[in-house]
């Protein structure tokens, strides 16, 4: 069966259509929990004619939409419209990974991050190495990361007359290439994953207004050693605006153009963006909370594995994955979910942690769950991807079983609340409809979708999936979406 797992699902992403006769022979082997099989076979209605005459209206084609609407306690779907039709989820596969991570691993699993000392220790001088060995933290903020140093310190560390050796090897990935899906290889959202995460990748560059001089001030944290930073921002007048924050890094031989407009009304904002290797980026970080702690370190950048003589000094402790899960929901983050994918993959089929392994471990967990997979195409887990593929039926069976699960609390609450937090913060906002569901959101060019759970005017809960590919999928796309939960919502 584990084989069929990996024809069908596993490398789904490079086989496409040609693995679905094995797909179909093994979610037809499955066991198939009797309410989802009465959903798979019911007939229900199509769109209610308010919504069809929008999308006339809004010159829509029936066919780039995918609706999914059921009453959690009814037998069988209030809505369904192209539901089978595999679409591109955007981040809505987020609920697949979260879900899947939570089943697999439980929402008190926690990742930890290791240092190690290569060399003699002794009256707080390491006459050696240091090596800081991860295993897949999404979560190692400036914060946890000010503590794991701290710790260091107060186990009598204070010195270091060696290197700084980074351990990588818990994860085993191809070649990434930040600029390969929209050429923005800077933004957080390109960031690749790694075993030894800092920040999700991200230096935080500080924008400071001075009006004295008419110059905008930029400051990298941490910084980056050798850095030749070009600053062309130019300061405007007028009210601080969106724009504002969207400055454009350029990164050149020589080294780093930043240029756009910046107002004084703005004040001091950080700007994120992904200026150097992971590896890289841990080690500039380590220089700079080392030192600011008091530290002596001198030394340079290595990669390489723990080794047996090496001795263990500390293991710092993440977040449990049921509160890092809120993060990935609510904010939609990137490069934390494909830390996630990859660590289901260690932790069921062992390290090193591969995306075919993550694969293999998901497809599993929806054939015992009774969730159909085939046509499913699961490239990172985080949703940035133009080859991702789930159906509207699909994401609605998945959050069915979740919502009788005993980790559905965990699962529902991290995502956005309409009209509260997150992605959906500003979305019905003065409405009815405000704190009314929790929903994952999802966009890319020509892709939107909006999943999750909606309490009715009259009380009852649905499961709500809408997917939307098409050229006019966030103009009127997204208006559309708006009227068909506003219909949902009155039922």
């Amino acid at each position: 069966m584990l084989k069929k797992f990996i024809i069908a699902f596993g490398l789904c992403v490079t086989l496409g259509s040609a693995v679905a006769k094995d797909a179909t022979q093994s979610a037809r082997s499955a066991p198939q929990p009797a309410e989802l099989t009465l959903i798979r076979h019911a007939q229900t209605a199509d769109l209610p004619d308010e919504i069809k005459t929008l999308m006339q209206q809004y010159k829509i084609p029936a066919d780039n939409l995918s609706v999914y609407i059921r009453d959690l306690n009814a037998d069988v779907p209030m809505v369904v419209h192209h539901d089978k039709v595999p679409r591109n989820p955007a981040s809505v596969m987020k609920l697949l990974t979260t879900w899947t991570a939570l089943k697999l691993l439980g929402p008190s699993y926690t990742w930890k991050t290791e240092a190690w000392t290569r060399g003699e220790f002794k009256d707080g001088v390491l006459n050696g190495d240091l090596i800081l060995k991860g295993f897949g933290d999404p979560f190692l903020t400036d914060e946890a990361f000010w503590q794991l140093l701290h710790d260091l310190q107060l186990k009598g560390l204070k010195e270091i007359r060696g290197n700084l050796i980074v351990d990588n090897s818990y994860f085993s990935l191809p070649d990434y290439d930040p600029a390969a899906f929209d050429n923005e290889p800077t933004r957080v959202y390109n960031a690749q994953p790694s075993a030894l995460m800092f920040n999700f990748q991200a230096n935080r560059f500080l924008f400071e207004a001075d009006k004295s001089n008419g110059k905008v001030g930029i400051t990298p944290f941490p910084l980056i050693p050798g850095l030749q930073l070009e600053n062309s921002m130019t300061l405007s007048k007028g009210g601080c605006s969106k724009q504002h924050y969207r400055p454009d890094f350029e990164q050149e031989s020589t080294g780093l153009k930043v240029s756009g407009a910046y107002s004084a009304d703005c004040g001091k904002n950080f700007i994120l963006r992904v200026m150097s290797t992971p590896e890289q980026h841990v080690f500039n970080a380590f220089q700079d909370v080392w030192h600011s702690q008091g530290g002596v370190f001198n030394g340079k950048l290595q990669t390489g594995q723990v080794q047996a003589s090496d001795v263990l000094l500390h293991t710092h402790e993440s977040r449990t994955l049921g509160e890092q899960i809120r993060f990935v929901n609510k904010w939609s983050n990137n490069v934390m979910a494909r830390n996630i994918f990859l660590t289901l993959g260690a932790e069921m089929l062992g390290a090193p942690a591969t995306l075919d392994k993550s694969r293999m471990a998901t497809a599993e967990l929806l054939q015992k769950s009774g969730i159909e997979y085939t046509g499913m195409v699961v490239e990172n887990g985080s949703g940035l991807s133009r080859v991702a593929r789930l159906s509207a039926r699909q994401l609605g069976q998945l959050l069915e079983v979740a919502w009788r699960d005993p980790y559905m609390p965990e699962f529902m609450a991290s995502m956005p609340l309409l009209g509260e937090d997150g992605t959906l913060a500003t979305r019905f906002k003065n409405a009815d409809l405000r704190g009314r569901s929790h929903m994952k959101t999802g966009t890319l060019n020509d892709a939107t979708a909006i999943a999750g759970y909606m309490i009715t005017r009259s009380g009852k809960r649905l499961v709500i999936v809408l997917q939307h590919n098409g050229r006019e999928a966030q103009g009127s796309g997204r208006r559309l979406q708006d009227a068909i939960l506003t219909w949902a919502f009155e039922q």
